[in-house]
């Protein structure tokens, strides 16, 4: 395999890898982030609206990272507090956040659909190259502060024996928001460099990619080296669907079935993964 194979399936592979180990750390505290596909496509539009207000790609990711992650854990908190289904209040985020994305587009831009702007324009290659090593960087620094350091353990382990942490005085409330905070600011680094990358923000920009996260999680069985390869395998059946249409053999065949391969791929490994108990 060359380089430019080798790079383009882990450049296509830094958002979604960012959003798989937002998914792993809340499925670790018990509460899985069924709201990262929305949060995803929150994040882009954020990150296109704080950029152009600011002119700097910088103060805008940051800003978008602060919102998602402050609007998640007022959300986890409040759920905590009233006691209520977590499963049911990230699924209620997650069609939250894309009324969100319809609701501030239609007020502030007087669209709901695609937005440009002068001041939004990068360049594709240093774009590129910028955001998968800052993604690859990000998760390097999560994954050390998840099984490196002791409060990484506290939260591993919040799903599985919570009575343990409450007997020792730990408080495994604000673990769970943690959690979910971490999922958010994940979550939003993948937004980010979609609409960074595309110079523009699409609607339903993620494209399923936060979905994808919680298969690759399902797949590698909270095992981050598993996850990560199923991350890796999701990136190759994406880069596969889109260079495929460049082979003559395959330029008869529908598009629309070509760019469905990632989606089919993690299908057929959810399927035939192993079942245990």
């Amino acid at each position: 395999m060359s380089y430019t194979y080798i790079y383009g399936i882990l450049a296509l592979s830094a958002p979604l890898l960012l959003a798989s180990f937002g998914a792993l750390v809340s499925e670790y505290a018990g509460c899985m982030a069924l709201f990262l596909d929305g949060i995803i496509n929150l994040s882009a539009f954020l990150c296109f609206t704080f950029t152009s207000a600011t002119g700097s790609p910088v103060t805008g990711t940051i800003l978008t990272l602060l919102s998602s992650v402050i609007f998640i854990s007022a959300a986890a908190y409040i759920t905590d507090r009233l006691h209520a289904n977590a499963f049911l209040s990230a699924i209620a985020l997650n069609l939250l956040s894309s009324a969100l994305v319809s609701m501030f587009s239609a007020i502030k831009f007087k669209t709901t659909g695609i937005l440009t702007s002068s001041v939004f324009v990068f360049s594709a290659g240093t774009t590129r190259l910028t955001t998968t090593a800052g993604a690859y960087i990000l998760t390097a620094a999560g994954g050390f502060l998840l099984y490196l350091t002791k409060p990484g353990l506290y939260l591993r382990i919040t799903g599985s024996d919570t009575d343990v942490l409450e007997a020792r005085g730990i408080k495994t409330r604000q673990l769970r928001i943690a959690a979910w905070a971490t999922a958010a600011l994940y979550g939003a680094a993948a937004g980010c460099i979609f609409s960074l990358r595309l110079s523009s923000f699409v609607p339903n920009i993620s494209s399923g990619t936060g979905w994808t996260a919680l298969a690759a999680v399902f797949l590698g069985r909270k095992n981050i080296a598993a996850v990560t390869a199923a991350v890796f395998i999701f990136a190759a059946a994406q880069f596969a669907a889109s260079n495929l249409q460049n082979i003559s053999l395959f330029r008869s065949v529908p598009s629309s079935l070509l760019f469905s391969l990632p989606y089919l791929t993690a299908l057929i490994l959810i399927l035939f993964s192993p079942r245990h108990r």
